[in-house]
């Protein structure tokens, strides 16, 4: 299996999952946030094995041919920053997600598995 292919279906299942949860339990997530936020070293680390990961994917499969390939390495250029925002700026990427999005949860959990479902059938 092509690795690409393999990491449109985990990420896949992973949107969905995600998406479920966000609709379901979406009143929770800011909770979650907020005890994640308030431990700077998981964020460190969080930050470290997101950037690590995005770039053995990006390294290998930097691919932009305008298929559903393309959004799989947007979601990892995606990663990539959003690991270097847990590093260098976890006090905006806190406010911005907890604050910011709070009553959005639920219209990105129906994206989430919108997305998730594409990806997982589309690869």
């Amino acid at each position: 299996m092509d690795i690409t292919i393999l990491t449109a279906k985990i990420l896949g299942i992973y949107l969905v999952v995600s998406g479920l949860f966000l609709l379901i339990r979406g009143k929770m997530v800011s909770h979650l946030l907020k005890d994640f936020f308030d431990h700077p070293a998981i964020m460190y680390l969080t930050g470290i094995i997101l950037i690590f990961l995005s770039s053995i994917y990006l390294l290998q499969y930097n691919t932009w041919d305008g298929t559903w390939r393309t959004i799989i390495t947007l979601f990892v250029w995606v990663v990539l920053f959003k690991g270097l925002a847990y590093i260098f700026a976890p006090r905006v990427l806190s406010e911005l997600t907890v604050k910011k999005f709070r009553s959005a949860f639920a219209s990105y959990g129906l994206i989430a598995i919108a997305v998730g479902l594409y990806l997982f059938f589309m690869s």
